[in-house]
Formats: C-alpha cells, sequence, structure tokens
C-alpha cells in the first residue's frame, strides 16, 4: 500500500498558482510519493517558488529546462529519465488535488490489474471557486469503444502503472494526454472512481 508514486507537473509561467497546486500535492494522505517539476523556462517567477518548495521537502525535485519547448509533451517527457515511482500522476501546476485523491485510487489499483485509473473532479475558477464538477460515467474494464464515443478521462485524475506507461507522443501539438491514455485505453483494462 507504500507504493512511490511520481508526479509528473509541467510548469510555464505559473506564479499565480503553483504554490497552490504543490501544496495540494504535499497535503496528500498518501505521503509515499516523488514530485518532479518541469520549469519549461519560465520568464516569471515560477523558478523562485519552485525553488523555495524544494529546499523544504526533498521528495520535490525541479527540473529547468534551458529553453522553452514550446509543446507541453516536450516538457512532460523530459521528465521521466527521472521517474522511480510504482506509478505515475499528472498535475498541472494551475490544478489541485483534495488530499485522499492517490489514496483512494492507489488502494483500488493495488487489488485489482487496471492499467489506469481516473475521477471525477470540480471546475474552479481563477479564484479556486467551484463553478461545476464532472464525475465517470463507464463501468470498469475494457471502455475503448465507449471512450470513442464519450471520452471522459480528465488528465489531472488519472493515476497509471508504470509499468503501462509509454512516452507522450511529441509530435502531438495538442491533445497529447488524450492520444496516450486512449492508447492504454485500447489494449488494457482500466478503472474509475466515481467521486469528484
Amino acid at each position: 500500500m507504500n507504493s512511490l508514486i511520481s508526479i509528473v507537473m509541467p510548469a510555464y509561467n505559473s506564479e499565480k498558482y503553483i504554490a497552490q497546486a504543490i501544496e495540494s500535492v504535499i497535503n496528500q494522505t498518501h505521503t509515499n510519493w516523488e514530485l518532479l517539476i518541469i520549469d519549461d523556462f519560465s520568464t516569471d517567477g515560477t523558478k523562485e517558488i519552485i525553488e523555495k518548495f524544494s529546499l523544504n521537502d526533498d521528495r520535490i525535485q525541479p527540473i529547468f529546462r534551458k529553453e522553452n519547448s514550446g509543446k507541453p509533451s516536450i516538457a512532460k517527457n523530459s521528465a521521466f529519465e527521472f521517474v522511480r515511482g510504482d506509478y505515475i500522476a499528472f498535475l498541472d501546476s494551475d490544478d489541485l488535488w483534495l488530499p485522499d485523491k492517490l489514496e483512494k485510487q492507489l488502494q483500488l489499483m493495488q487489488h485489482y490489474e487496471y492499467a489506469l485509473c481516473y475521477t471525477g473532479g470540480y471546475y474552479i475558477n481563477e479564484n479556486s471557486v467551484n463553478i461545476g464538477h464532472f464525475l465517470p460515467k463507464y463501468t470498469n474494464g475494457n471502455i475503448f469503444r465507449n471512450m470513442l464515443l464519450r471520452y471522459e478521462i480528465n488528465n489531472q485524475s488519472v493515476l497509471i502503472k508504470r509499468s503501462f506507461f509509454a512516452k507522450f507522443n511529441e509530435d502531438v501539438t495538442i491533445g497529447e494526454d488524450y492520444n496516450l491514455f486512449m492508447n492504454i485505453v485500447l489494449n488494457h483494462k482500466v478503472c474509475n472512481i466515481k467521486e469528484k
């Protein structure tokens, strides 16, 4: 139950929100994680915020790119040579997790043979005010055909077993997460937690 989870967080000019995003990882009830933050050559105060957090928590590993990649897939892929976890999760630098998110997913995935787990969530505005929500509709298992009709995986909610993970396709400019997750859904059983 104490598996290491590698969390990948790309960041670019994120000084307004990144501290809250990092704190939502620090506040997880599952504490065996590493947070790989890839700063994609920010020009604001993002780098300094990341450095401050990494000095106070050795689970936080900053990766500072020497030039802007121009593509989220490239920034995310640059973290994977450092990934050590049995599971991989993604959190953008302007999003937040509730405290028991990782714990609940890990409990489910460690008891069943699922490659990927996703959840529901809240839509929040720039002031962190709840403006809506979404919940998964499908049952667990082989759901590729359903996903072709209505895709319902939110990138921030995903937990993937590392053994099923492949890097993002860097030729995909928009929807690199859709491309990767649908390839996993095509070939493997996946599950969801119908909670926000």
